[in-house]
C-alpha cells in the first residue's frame, strides 16, 4: 500500500536523526536529556511498558525496545504528523516512515515479515515503523482519535502476527 502525506496534518512532514530510544514505541531527536529532548510517540501502536519505579516491566517490553533501538537509533526519519501534535506527556505524536534498500539491516526483517513495505523487484523499501512494529509481534494496535491515518494497516498487522503467533503473541500469553 502506497504511503501518502496526511492531508489534516497539525505539523509539516520533517526529516529528523533519532538520538535515542526510550521504549518500544517512543524515541527521542535531542539526546534524551535535559532541555534538548524531543521525545515522539509512534502513533497507531502499543508496545508493552518498560521498568518504571514500583511497575515491572510487561512481558515482551524489553524486547519491543531493542528491536526499536536497533533500527531507529542513529537513523535519520521521516515524521508524518497527523490531526493531533503533542499527547498529555507533552510527547510529539507522529507516524515514523522509513526508506531504504537490500543494504539496509531492517530490510531482512521486512522479508520476514512477508515483505512489508518492499517495492517489487527493486530492493527498495518504504515502511510505516508502527506498521513493522505492529507485525513483528512488538506491540498491539492502539487508535489515537482523530489520528488515524494508517489505523486499518496498523490493525491488519497486528492480526497476522497474532495469527502467525510472532513476538509477544506467542511468548506472553493473552
Amino acid at each position: 500500500m502506497p504511503i501518502v502525506a496526511p492531508t489534516r496534518a497539525c505539523a509539516p512532514t520533517r526529516e529528523e536523526t533519532v538520538t535515542c530510544t526510550i521504549d518500544g514505541d517512543t524515541v527521542d531527536f535531542g539526546g534524551c536529556t535535559g532541555d534538548a529532548s524531543e521525545q515522539v510517540r509512534l502513533l497507531g501502536i502499543d508496545a508493552p511498558e518498560t521498568e518504571k519505579a514500583n511497575t515491572p516491566a510487561e512481558c515482551f517490553a524489553d524486547e519491543a525496545t531493542e528491536f526499536t533501538r536497533l533500527h531507529l537509533d542513529g537513523r535519520q526519519v521521516r515524521l508524518e504528523f497527523d490531526a493531533l501534535c503533542v499527547d498529555i506527556y507533552d510527547r510529539n505524536l507522529a507516524w515514523i516512515l522509513l526508506e531504504g534498500d537490500e543494504t539496509d539491516p531492517l530490510y531482512d526483517v521486512l522479508v520476514d515479515l512477508g515483505g512489508l513495505g518492499i517495492q517489487e523487484g527493486s530492493g527498495n523499501f518504504e515502511v510505516i515503523f508502527s506498521e513493522v512494529l505492529a507485525r513483528g509481534g512488538y506491540a498491539d494496535v492502539y487508535e489515537y482519535e482523530p489520528d488515524v491515518r494508517y489505523y486499518d494497516q496498523i490493525e491488519l498487522a497486528v492480526e497476522a502476527a497474532k495469527a502467525e503467533g510472532r513476538g509477544m503473541w506467542g511468548s506472553c500469553g493473552d
